[in-house]
């Protein structure tokens, strides 16, 4: 139910905040502002189970950890998973184009292009910072750790589900495929460290390379 909750004030606390403010703000027509309001709800949710359990970080001692030693090996695992990230998007794009004869573009980065100097850093700041903090600590550290210490779950459909919510949590249903193995690939990351920074470490370092390729010229991908 606790989980439930920080849910719903996760997904809830950006609208109702942009709905008190006047149409024009820098909350309501940028892309960094919009992400400020997420954050808000992340940190919400975040200090709302730190209440609840009694602690502001998530606690491991449920889940047995599959240990690896050093940032490099953490780098492995991730290296390890990235070709099929690769093909899941791969195949993922394929279906979507199938289905509705457009290929899959992620909303926020089209509006990368039109913005200034200064909201493009604010913007990578947030996405490569802030953003995998809040998110790995919600979707790996309390759901996936709790669902994992469940015995009617255990780590393995925990990953799935975990990863499933994280996928839909981005709402970008022609990008389900990706966002899904991606949720399971940090949290496998997870399991395998038993380290959240790690997986912080990781989702910053995915984001920071999706950003930087949107700037690479199709012509030179093709």
């Amino acid at each position: 139910e606790d989980l439930l909750l920080a849910g719903v004030i996760f997904l809830g606390a950006q609208p109702l905040f942009v709905s008190l403010l006047p149409e024009d703000s820098f909350f309501a027509t940028t892309i960094p502002g919009r992400l400020l309001c997420v954050l808000f709800g992340g940190v919400l949710a975040w200090v709302f189970l730190g209440v609840r359990e009694g602690s502001f970080l998530p606690r491991r001692s449920a889940v047995a950890f599959r240990k690896v030693s050093g940032a490099s090996a953490v780098f492995r695992c991730y290296l390890l998973g990235l070709p099929g990230l690769l093909g899941v998007t791969w195949l993922n794009n394929r279906l979507v184009e199938w289905w509705t004869g457009e290929l899959p573009v992620q909303g926020l980065t089209t509006h990368l292009a039109s913005m200034s100097p200064t909201m493009l850093g604010l913007f990578f700041l947030m996405a490569v910072f802030t953003q995998p903090l809040i998110e790995e600590g919600l979707f790996r550290g309390y759901l996936w750790r709790y669902l994992a210490g469940r015995a009617d779950f255990g780590p393995r459909r925990a990953l799935l589900f975990s990863g499933l919510v994280f996928a839909c949590f981005h709402q970008e249903l022609t990008l389900l495929l990706p966002l899904l193995y991606l949720g399971v690939l940090l949290g496998w990351i997870y399991w395998r460290s038993g380290k959240l920074r790690h997986a912080v470490a990781i989702h910053a370092l995915h984001n920071a390379l999706a950003g930087t390729l949107q700037f690479v010229p199709h012509d030179f991908l093709s």
